[in-house]
């Protein structure tokens, strides 16, 4: 269990608070929909709905991450956004093509939805014609990926984030407080199995002592990724659910756990390691857990 020297920074969007120390505001937690081929809205709304109902039950906040793909998949999946996503709460667009990223911020600003959404993301990767959209269209939150392809250790990922480790022309923070944002989330980068995975989650600490920042990961990509689980095929939900309680132990403030389908194994194992996380910096710390945390939301349960 933790507790940071630094000054810790609280992120808020709509409902929902990243960041704080460690017991006092619930994990948050990223369901992803459209991950491949065509956005089918029928088969993923149902599974949608069942993630903020459940969300509400358990005290455990959730943001809808949308995969956009191509350029012909924007204005359907928005549109789902605009039906499926509570006007109160955030969601994360999650793309990886360059040009689609450009296209997705133009479309995002002429439906007025910035103020809601958390960009996903900003890495090393990041090119100029990014930084000029971003510029003139500015989400509300940023995520950066502290992922450092020549050095995948925690001081790796630390040197991406405070000077670019030569792979960026600055420190990625310095890149995204350059193009407009005030509130920023930092993703540790979860990589594949064999490939020092582990550092996704002891790089959680790291972040929050040496910048203050929320801090989470996809750990889940690694369990998805670790074929020697097939053979365990009964159990791998079982795995993959729990993987995430990680994230609590480790201090980190959210957790990208995949399809939003797998809400109801995530968000109760999450629930129940906050509320764990709490008991014990409440008595060890003093810190008070919000009344949006799950040990307050099921102290009656």
């Amino acid at each position: 269990m933790f507790s940071f020297s630094k000054k810790q920074e609280v992120v808020s969007l709509c409902d929902v608070s990243f960041g704080g120390q460690p017991g006092r505001f619930p994990t948050v937690c990223f369901g992803g929909v459209f991950f491949r081929g065509k956005p089918k809205v029928d088969v993923v709304s149902d599974d949608v709905s069942a993630m903020y109902e459940l969300s509400k039950k358990l005290g455990v906040p959730v943001v809808l991450d949308v995969f956009i793909r191509k350029s012909e998949y924007i204005v359907p999946v928005l549109d789902f956004v605009e039906e499926y996503v509570p006007e109160s709460t955030p969601f994360s667009v999650d793309i990886t093509d360059a040009s689609v990223k450009l296209e997705v911020l133009k479309e995002l600003d002429s439906r007025n939805l910035l103020d809601r959404t958390i960009y996903n993301s900003l890495h090393v990767g990041v090119t100029e014609k990014e930084e000029l959209a971003l510029k003139n269209h500015t989400p509300a939150v940023c995520l950066v990926v502290a992922f450092n392809p020549r050095d995948n250790s925690p001081d790796g990922r630390f040197e991406v984030l405070s000077s670019g480790a030569g792979l960026a022309r600055d420190g990625l923070l310095s890149i995204v407080g350059e193009v407009g944002f005030d509130r920023v989330l930092v993703d540790t980068a979860a990589l594949s199995p064999g490939n020092c995975s582990g550092a996704a989650l002891s790089s959680l600490a790291v972040v929050k002592e040496e910048f203050g920042l929320p801090a989470g990961c996809a750990i889940h990509n690694v369990v998805e990724k670790s074929l020697w689980l097939d053979e365990f095929s009964d159990v791998r939900g079982v795995v993959d659910a729990a993987s995430n309680a990680g994230v609590c132990l480790f201090g980190g403030d959210f957790c990208l756990f995949g399809s939003a389908a797998s809400a109801r194994n995530v968000l109760p194992v999450v629930a129940w390691q906050d509320i764990l996380v709490s008991e014990y910096v409440q008595n060890y710390f003093g810190i008070e857990p919000e009344k949006c945390h799950p040990r307050m939301v099921l102290s009656n349960g």
